[in-house]
């Protein structure tokens, strides 16, 4: 083991055990409590996430590296159900559709009603919009560019948390830390160059120039932007290689330590350092000479995501 390796934690036989099998039939039971039972769809969307995210945590035992293609599916439908809670959250009115790719359904306004005021009981914040950040890009998401979920976070969902999301019933008062993390991750995501379909960028990821980085840098430390993901973003804008690489393994031995007695298995993919070392490989260009288990090599590199 290199000097730079950093082994992941355990998690127990049960935890594993439990998360581990099909996850089709739960995928269709969730769907059927929300048509048939009326279980709270942005509620159902955050719990289904989370389930999946620990479905493919506990298949990266035995497939480190996820190419398994169900695992993929697995994932992929993980980040639709976290970007869903974002968009119900901030559009509840508008047209929206949200694929399940694991089982082949979707959810569509067209054929169910979302009501705000029912359907959730709490509110959308720049923290849920950095967590389907995180997860769209670590699954290779935000590369479905038809799709143009980087325009959605950058130039629709971003601004609507700053004003308090305007088309929304509820309210929402986001940590001044978060809402500085969410605009410098905003930074990454690729502007389009015009209101039309042919104005959309294909590639969905970007270099933010040094002076945007420099802004970013400085609003994050004006916010007393302190949290593990946000000292190593703080680290990734100073667009250093032996830095960044230096503050990651730092976060990945911090996690490692402090994920308590029997762990979830989702504790074993680090979402958030995840997503900022695929920025520093897909983005910055970097070859990085961490290696850990905490970092699966198919999602730095993210292909793309499974078909929806």
């Amino acid at each position: 083991m290199g000097i730079n390796d950093v082994p992941r934690h355990p998690v127990s036989r049960q935890r594993l055990e439990q998360a581990l099998g099909d996850k089709a039939d739960r995928v269709q039971r969730r769907f059927e409590d929300v048509y048939y039972h009326e279980h709270p769809l942005r509620e159902m969307l955050s719990e289904l996430g989370h389930e999946l995210l620990d479905h493919v945590a506990a298949r990266s035992v035995s497939d480190p590296d996820l190419q398994d293609e169900r695992t993929r599916l697995a994932l992929t439908t993980a980040a639709e159900s976290f970007f869903g809670v974002l968009e119900l959250g901030c559009c509840p009115g508008g047209d929206w559709e949200i694929p399940f790719p694991l089982t082949g359904t979707r959810f569509s306004s067209e054929e169910k009603d979302f009501d705000e005021m029912r359907d959730a009981t709490d509110t959308v914040t720049a923290r849920t919009w950095v967590d389907a950040f995180n997860i769209c890009v670590a699954s290779g998401l935000v590369r479905d560019w038809e799709r143009v979920f980087g325009l959605l976070l950058r130039k629709d969902y971003a601004p609507m948390l700053h004003r308090n999301l305007p088309y929304a019933q509820r309210d929402s008062i986001s940590d001044p830390a978060d809402l500085a993390h969410m605009d410098a991750l905003c930074g990454y995501l690729t502007p389009s160059s015009g209101h039309l379909p042919r104005d959309w960028p294909q590639a969905t990821l970007c270099k933010p120039s040094i002076d945007e980085r420099l802004d970013a840098a400085l609003a994050l430390d004006a916010a007393d932007a302190t949290s593990p993901d946000q000292r190593l973003l703080r680290i990734l804008l100073r667009d250093d290689q032996a830095a960044f690489e230096r503050a990651l393994r730092q976060r990945l031995v911090e996690h490692r330590v402090g994920v308590g007695e029997d762990p979830a298995p989702q504790s074993l993919l680090p979402v958030g350092a995840i997503a900022l070392a695929a920025l520093a490989v897909q983005v910055h260009g970097w070859n990085l000479r961490i290696k850990s288990g905490y970092l699966p090599a198919s999602l730095l590199n993210a292909p793309a995501p499974a078909a929806s």
